[in-house]
């Protein structure tokens, strides 16, 4: 890791969106070509919506300056 920089919770959010955004658009391709099952694809997508859930939930409470 070259960044020695905290990861922002902010900047966290923003990427899981972004992961969340790609999945919904290589997924179905995934699906199609058989790579995937479409139950398996549904379920990696709501285990990272609920990621983005619990991060925008701490940023709710205060959490704007935490990092990692």
């Amino acid at each position: 890791m070259t960044d020695l920089l905290p990861i922002s919770l902010a900047d966290q959010i923003a990427s899981v969106r972004r992961e969340i955004g790609m999945r919904k658009g290589v997924y179905p391709r995934w699906v199609a070509s058989g790579k995937i099952k479409q139950d398996a694809a549904d379920r990696e997508i709501e285990r990272m919506e609920a990621v983005l859930k619990t991060l925008m939930d701490l940023q709710a409470k205060g959490g704007d300056d935490d990092t990692v």
